[in-house]
């Protein structure tokens, strides 16, 4: 069990995902969500999509292992989920919309554990034994990659688009 004062900066970095993406988002055209610079990782529309998915999967099992006695926490394929919703063709701006309704049921129901139930544990098909704090800090990381991902894709379009506005 990490120090309590860990759970307060825990809860602000999961609490504050939607502002971040709102301000890093903020001005994106639809061709900029689309842009792929890597050809092994979501486009930003797909990532915005996967982020706001993703809090459904992860409010489940934080569920799940509040009411359960060591749940298994099933393991899901990222990239086939993102075939079989079509976040290609989501629409992006709702998926804010989305993260911003779901989001505070994840802060809810962490702000309102015991010390003692930080430390309820599931197995996850993927990963083994994951208390609730390991999944809180995996949703803190799992944005913060998504928030990198952002900086860095709207880069690499600034970047092109002032080249192609050179030619």
């Amino acid at each position: 069990m990490f120090p309590y004062h860990v759970h307060k900066y825990l809860m602000g970095a999961v609490a504050g995902t939607p502002d971040l993406f709102d301000y890093l988002l903020l001005g994106m055209t639809d061709d900029e969500a689309d842009f792929r610079p890597d050809p092994e990782r979501f486009t930003l529309r797909e990532a915005i999509t996967h982020v706001a998915d993703w809090d459904e999967v992860f409010l489940g099992r934080l569920n799940q292992t509040v009411s359960e006695d060591y749940p298994t926490l099933v393991g899901l394929d990222e990239g086939q989920v993102a075939i079989d919703r079509d976040y290609a063709h989501a629409d992006w701006r709702q998926q804010l919309v989305y993260l911003r309704e779901r989001r505070p049921k994840i802060t809810a129901l962490l702000r309102d554990l015991s010390a003692e139930q930080w430390e309820r544990a599931g197995n996850h098909t993927e990963n083994g034994r994951m208390t609730i704090a390991d999944q809180a800090v995996m949703i803190a990381a799992h944005d913060n990659y998504h928030i990198r991902q952002i900086a860095d894709f709207r880069a690499a379009y600034a970047a092109q688009s002032k080249r192609s506005a050179a030619l």
